[in-house]
């Protein structure tokens, strides 16, 4: 199996994998912040859908461009809460991972070879920004983990 094909399967099993992670999620407890500095679950996706449209610009620039410049990402620090459900927020990241889904499918080997100059992490390429991603939502992923365990662990 390819790097590319496993970088593709992590990121279209990313929605998949919230989706069976909140789905007996209570409503009340996933606006819930564990502290008032810690973000919600409904943070993490509100994040997730955000930062998902900002790769996805990245990505489209990489292959539009000869070794463009990449700046640092820099979402906000603790997103609004979101008066949407979690079936709502869930179903609206899905859709972004998709549209990011069908840009890398559409790509062609070499795109995925094409380099850039990321701010703080020098020279790099296509790829190594697609793994970026993944990484990005096993963080994200870990993070909803420990806030249900939180909780939970108040709660009891």
């Amino acid at each position: 199996m390819s790097k590319r094909t496993i970088l593709l399967d992590a990121l279209a099993s990313m929605p998949k994998d919230l989706a069976f992670m909140l789905r007996r999620a209570e409503e009340t407890a996933v606006h819930q912040r564990p502290t008032p500095e810690n973000w919600s679950i409904t943070d993490v996706l509100a994040h997730l859908t955000a930062i998902e449209q900002l790769y996805l610009a990245r990505l489209q620039k990489i292959v539009a461009e000869e070794r463009p410049f990449l700046p640092t990402l820099h979402p906000e620090t603790k997103p609004e809460p979101e008066p949407r459900s979690v079936r709502e927020l869930v179903t609206a990241v899905h859709d972004a991972r998709q549209q990011t889904l069908t840009f890398l499918h559409s790509r062609k080997a070499g795109d995925w070879q094409r380099p850039a100059v990321h701010e703080t992490l020098g020279e790099t390429k296509f790829r190594f920004m697609v793994q970026l991603l993944v990484d990005h939502d096993t963080k994200h992923l870990n993070q909803i983990i420990e806030i249900q365990a939180r909780l939970q662990a108040h709660n009891s």
